[in-house]
Formats: C-alpha cells, sequence, structure tokens
C-alpha cells in the first residue's frame, strides 16, 4: 500500500506472510504393527550373518518441518530542501515446528544365532529362519520430541540523501536492530552448564540444564537481547563532470544469527536429543533371543525422557548460553570511479573490502584435552585402568567412569575439562571471522549496432578461520589454543577471475546492412545471434574439509577430526609440481615437503595451504535464430554448448600424508565434458 500524504511526503507500508511445509509422513491406513503398537507402518526388520537378506520395511514414520513466518514494514519518504528522508521500522515474526521421528517405528534385528549350531554360532545358522520362527535377536525404538521454535525481531531505521551540490550527494543512515533470540514453547532447549555439579559423575563440574525454572533449569527460557545492534552507513557520490563519478561507502550489517537464529543452528534436530525416549534389548550373543519371539513380546512405544542434571553422561552434550544472543555482522566498504567511454562503452573500477565477525565455527571445543598431557604420548589411548595408567598416576575421574564410558574410558577421555562426557557440541561458537579485499573492473559496452559485451575482473584476496556457515558443519579446530594456525587463507579464495559474456546479432537480413530484404532469404540468412560466457578462474586451494590442506594421521586433542592432524611443512622444498604429472603418472604434491608430526604431536601447518588446484576454463556459447512464420508465429532455434572446447579441469589430488597415492590425482575430474542441446520454439 502507497499514498501520497502531502507531495512531499509518502507513506508505503506492506505486510507478508510465507512459509514452507514439509511433512513427510510414512503411514498406511489401518494398519498398527502387534509386536510394535502404534507404528503406522511396518518397522525395519534387519538381517545379520552369514547370507543374511536385505533389509525391508522403515522406522521411519515421519519429518515433520513447519517454517512460517511473517514480516511488516512502513517507510515514510519525506523530500524536505536538500534532504531525502527514508524513516521507516521492520517487524518480523518466525516459528518452526520440527519433528523428525527416526526411529520411531522400531527396530527388528535377525541373526543367525537363533537357529545356529551353539558350538559354532559364526558360521551357522540362518538370519531369514530366525525371521520365519519370529525369534529376534534384538529390538529397539525411540519416541522423538517435537520443538516449536520462535523468533522476532524489530528494526527501526532512518536514512537521508544530501544534495550538497548538483555533483555531489551524501547518505547517512541508521538502523537498529532488535533481535529477540528463539524461544521454544515447551522449553525443551537442553543444553551444558560448567558450573553446576553433576550428581550422576559424583559431583564433578558441568552438568545438563534446560530452559525454564525447573529444578536443575537454567533461569531463562531464551538468550539475552542484545541491545546494541546498530547498523549506521555512509556514502556518497561525486561528479568530477557528465562522464565520470567517484563514489564511494561504508556499511555495517548485522546478520541473521547467534541465538536469535536456530535453522542453520539445527536447534531442533540437535538440543534435545537427550529428551529423546528409547527401549533397547541387546543381543545375548548366543542362540537365546535378546528380545525373544515377537509373537509373545512387544516393543513398546517409549516416552519422552525426562530432564535432569545428569542427562548426556557418556554421550555429547550441545553448549550454550545466555550471552549468546549477538549476532554476526559484516563491515563493508568500497570506492571507485565510472567513466564513460567513446562507442557506448563505460568502465568502473572499484576497490571492494569486508569483515565479517562473529561468525559460526567450531575454533573453541569445550572439551578438549590439554595440549600439555600430549607428552604422555600413546597412553592416552590406553584404558584408564591399565596398569600403565595406574603406574603414571592416572586415576577414573569420578566412580564410575568406566562403565559410562566402557571401551572408551582411556586416559585421553578422563583427563578431559568434563571428562563426563564424549563431546561438548557449541552450536553457538561465534568466533570465526573472514577478511575480503579486492580489486574490480568492468567494461561493458551497451547494446548497440547488433553488438552488446560486458568484461569484469576481479584480483582479491579471502582470509577466513572457518569454512561454513552451518555451525554443524564447521570443521574442529586442530588446538583451540593456537588459534593463529586456524587463520588461513580461506579454502574458496581465487585470487584470478576473468569473466567475459556478450552477444552480436549478425548484421544479416532485414533492416541489416547485408542481404537487407523480407521473405524467404530473411527467414534463412537473417534473425541469427551469437552469445557467449566466457570464464576463466583460478584454482581455489586444496583442502580436505577437516585436516587442512595436507593432513597426516591421528586427532591428537580427540576433537573428533581423525584422520585430520596437519602436516608440518619443510621450509624451502617446492610443494607444487606442474598439472601436467596426472598425464604422465606422477603425483602433482611432493611428497618430500612435508613430514609426519606423529599421533601425539601436534602438526604445525596452517589451516588453509596456499596451493592450489588447476584453472577453472570453461567457455559456453550459444546460437539463436529468429524467425517470421506468418503474420502472427514467431520461431526461435537456439543451440547451446557448455564447456564448448571440452576442457578437462582435473579433481584435486590424495591429501592424505600417509596415503601411497599422496599427491596424485587418481580418476578425478571436477567439470563436466562438452555438451550439447537444440532447442525449437513456436510463440503464437
Amino acid at each position: 500500500y502507497s499514498n501520497s500524504i502531502t507531495p512531499h511526503l509518502v507513506m508505503t507500508f506492506g505486510a507478508s506472510w510465507l512459509g514452507e511445509l514439509n511433512d513427510q509422513i510414512s503411514l498406511e491406513k489401518n494398519i498398527n504393527f502387534p509386536a510394535a503398537p502404534g507404528a503406522p507402518q511396518l518397522p525395519a526388520i534387519n538381517f545379520s550373518g552369514p547370507s543374511a537378506p536385505t533389509t525391508f520395511g522403515s522406522p521411519w514414520i515421519q519429518s515433520i518441518n513447519r517454517k512460517l513466518g511473517w514480516a511488516i514494514d512502513n517507510n515514510y519518504l519525506w523530500i524536505k530542501g536538500k534532504h531525502t528522508f527514508n524513516i521507516g521500522w521492520e517487524l518480523r515474526r518466525t516459528y518452526q515446528d520440527d519433528n523428525e521421528c527416526q526411529q520411531c517405528a522400531g527396530n527388528f534385528n535377525f541373526s543367525n544365532n537363533e537357529t545356529a549350531n551353539p558350538a559354532n554360532l559364526g558360521t551357522t545358522g540362518n538370519a531369514f529362519a530366525s525371521f520365519l520362527l519370529g525369534s529376534v535377536d534384538s529390538a529397539a525404538r525411540v519416541g522423538s520430541p517435537e520443538l516449536r521454535l520462535r523468533n522476532r525481531d524489530f528494526s527501526p531505521y532512518i536514512q537521508d540523501n544530501i544534495k550538497l551540490r548538483p555533483n555531489l550527494t551524501i547518505n547517512i543512515g541508521l538502523r537498529w536492530d532488535v533481535m529477540v533470540p528463539f524461544t521454544e514453547v515447551h522449553n525443551q532447549i537442553v543444553f551444558f552448564n560448567s558450573k553446576i555439579p553433576n550428581p550422576g559423575a559424583g559431583g564433578i563440574p558441568g552438568a545438563a540444564t534446560q530452559f525454564g525454572n525447573c529444578t536443575g533449569c537454567a533461569g531463562f527460557d531464551r538468550a539475552n537481547i542484545k541491545w546494541d545492534h546498530f547498523s549506521p552507513r555512509v556514502g556518497f557520490s561525486y561528479a568530477f563532470n557528465n562522464k565520470t563519478v567517484l563514489q564511494g561507502g561504508f556499511a555495517q550489517n548485522y546478520l541473521d544469527g547467534g541465538a536469535y537464529e536456530y535453522g542453520t543452528a539445527k536447534v531442533a534436530v540437535n538440543y534435545a536429543n537427550l529428551l529423546t525416549g528409547s527401549f533397547h534389548r541387546n543381543s545375548t550373543g548366543s542362540t537365546t533371543p535378546g528380545f525373544g519371539s515377537w509373537d509373545s513380546n512387544v516393543l513398546p512405544e517409549p516416552a519422552l525422557t525426562p530432564f535432569s542434571p545428569s542427562l548426556g553422561i557418556g554421550q555429547q552434550i550441545n553448549g550454550f548460553s545466555a550471552n549468546d544472543g549477538i549476532a554476526p555482522y559484516v563491515l563493508a566498504w568500497n570506492i571507485g570511479v565510472q567513466r564513460e567511454l567513446p562507442k557506448k562503452m563505460f568502465i568502473s573500477v572499484h576497490y571492494v573490502g569486508n569483515r565479517a565477525n562473529r561468525l559460526p565455527g567450531q575454533l573453541n571445543p569445550p572439551n578438549q584435552m590439554s595440549p600439555q598431557y600430549l607428552t604422555l604420548g600413546s597412553l592416552l589411548s590406553m584404558p584408564v585402568n591399565s596398569p600403565q595408567a595406574v603406574a603414571a598416576g592416572i586415576q577414573s575421574p569420578y566412580p564410575g567412569f568406566v562403565t559410562d564410558f566402557g571401551s572408551s574410558a582411556t586416559v585421553q577421555q578422563a583427563l578431559r575439562p568434563y571428562p563426563q562426557y564424549s563431546n561438548i557440541f557449541n552450536n553457538f561458537d561465534d568466533t570465526g571471522s573472514s577478511l575480503y579485499n579486492a580489486m574490480q573492473v568492468q567494461v561493458e559496452r551497451r547494446f548497440s549496432d547488433g553488438l552488446f559485451f560486458l568484461v569484469s575482473y576481479n584480483l582479491s584476496r579471502m582470509m577466513s578461520n572457518t569454512n561454513s556457515g552451518f555451525s554443524s558443519f564447521g570443521v574442529d579446530s586442530l588446538n583451540k589454543n593456537n588459534q593463529k594456525a586456524e587463520w588461513s587463507i580461506d579454502n574458496n579464495d581465487q585470487p584470478n577471475m576473468l569473466i567475459i559474456s556478450g552477444a552480436y546479432e549478425l548484421p544479416i537480413g532485414q533492416g541489416k546492412r547485408f542481404l537487407n530484404n523480407k521473405g524467404i532469404v530473411n527467414n534463412v540468412f537473417g534473425g541469427w545471434q551469437v552469445s557467449a560466457i566466457l570464464t576463466y578462474a583460478q584454482g581455489t586451494p586444496l583442502w580436505n574439509g577437516n585436516g587442512g590442506t595436507v593432513y597426516a594421521p591421528g586427532d591428537p586433542l580427540d576433537n573428533g577430526c581423525a584422520p585430520c592432524n596437519r602436516a608440518n611443512v619443510v621450509s624451502g622444498v617446492q610443494q607444487e609440481f606442474s598439472y601436467s604429472n596426472v598425464y604422465k603418472g606422477l603425483p602433482v604434491l611432493n611428497a618430500a615437503a612435508f613430514s609426519d608430526p606423529g599421533l601425539w604431536t601436534l602438526g604445525t601447518a596452517q589451516r588453509v595451504l596456499d596451493i592450489r588446484g588447476p584453472w577453472n576454463l570453461n567457455e559456453n556459447m550459444s546460437l539463436h535464430k529468429f524467425f517470421q512464420l506468418g503474420e502472427h508465429v514467431k520461431a526461435e532455434l537456439r543451440m547451446s554448448y557448455f564447456n564448448l572446447l571440452n576442457r578437462v579441469v582435473l579433481g584435486g589430488p590424495d591429501l592424505g600424508l600417509a596415503d601411497p597415492n599422496f599427491g596424485r590425482v587418481i580418476n578425478s575430474q571436477a567439470n563436466t565434458q562438452r555438451q550439447g542441446q537444440a532447442q525449437f520454439q513456436l510463440n503464437f
């Protein structure tokens, strides 16, 4: 809605509602499997042992994910003298209801054990025979909670464009984002609190807590609002003459993140996991079925696990705090010149930069063992109650530690800051950052005489210490105590990129220079157009996604990414050979330029090294033909080729230093071969 209140004041108002409903319900009407009541489908039937059949059925009942939201915008455009004001506000509210019931129908596992010779369980018996008898070796079923997440935002703003002189305009503005962090309707957000004792782990610090005010709960139902999310901006435009303009600006922008945001942080599928109810009957490892006969036993539908501070012992727990409400933000700046050239051409040269802070990352794993214990070497992998550990004075951190962790009750686990948890994963680690600087040159020829083209060249550098907008997919740091090693070239950095695009109408046919006549001659030879997009970009740095560029065996601090230890770099030795080595069967990386630090020593290389894959070279071209069929029908023939020159862009080499094929590219192509297509279209 728009209304001119006065000749110099215009008010606009708008509202929108949008949503995405992803309801995948796997059920059959009037079906109720007797051995698993309440499951509207056949549970998963799994087989193991010699000659085991294929699994059938499915434990997945449903995936309900409803994302809804609405927004209201109101703006006032007010012109007063040299000033043009935009004053307004925005109000947003979003909703997400999520329930992924992945094992709710149950799993029945049939083994050869129940029909085997007791003297030889390994090679006798048949799982399908056990199935026909209804003898279930083991069974499991879970009950999944539904999370109902909400957040809201109110953002007023003001901006003024000031015409100081006919050739000079400046603009200044300020936006205030009041971002209210997410809540959950039933407070089913369970997370780690380092300050409270854990009653299930001998009272040592570190226990589970939950939104709300129950016994053991956090005493709050959302993170604190950050009231200082102010976003200033300023810019200018100065015309030297009617053909040359200088422009520049600076802006700070807060992003959809922190504890305001719950989608990319995957709150819905992470923060209620410990409340999931479960029922298990384990295998006996003998001819006696662990679950028994499914004709006489029922796999119950488990209720949700009630909250207690002892939840999650021996498992992973998620991190969170009331101070996680701060949002990531970007500082962006640019300055450049635009110039009109002869022949209807136009050139612009700009310097562009931006710095992003408080990005999602995994730079500070809360439960990382201190590097000082690496001097224990291989002792770290031994059981905490082994003679070697006892002789070294290592003790279990609390009674029941060995029972909770079983074979994972190692010395390393015992020496963690919070040994009662296998991992503490903080989806709201906001210590990531990036820095981008670029020179951008663009030459454009406006469409004239049948010709248009645009040439863009980008010379840039991007640095970062994080690699994903999804906190759950971020790569852990090798050592949170050495953040300097995490700051490196970004794995998506491409310093040189040239893109040429254009179109040319051949000067043939009616209204053109050659064969300027109507009829069949024009239909055959006129109306042809050639267009192309040519891309030439430098390769991105080689990166394996876990251990940096070149990785070695081991995960010294057990941050859960093995093999992800980083190799040591041997100074003064050439690291990369020509990619032409691929065609000779030789490696493209020099193994002599790197050394293995060992399983219990931290490698010294940065997260990403400046070793790059080959250039990405690609030419896409199209040929168009337009012609008239009678008075009311227009036809178009289009023929397109992708990767016209059939270039081969090789994939990355093996980056595992201990692998026999280290540095070699093995049957790997990163692009697709030449492809063509033709299309004929009639327009009435």
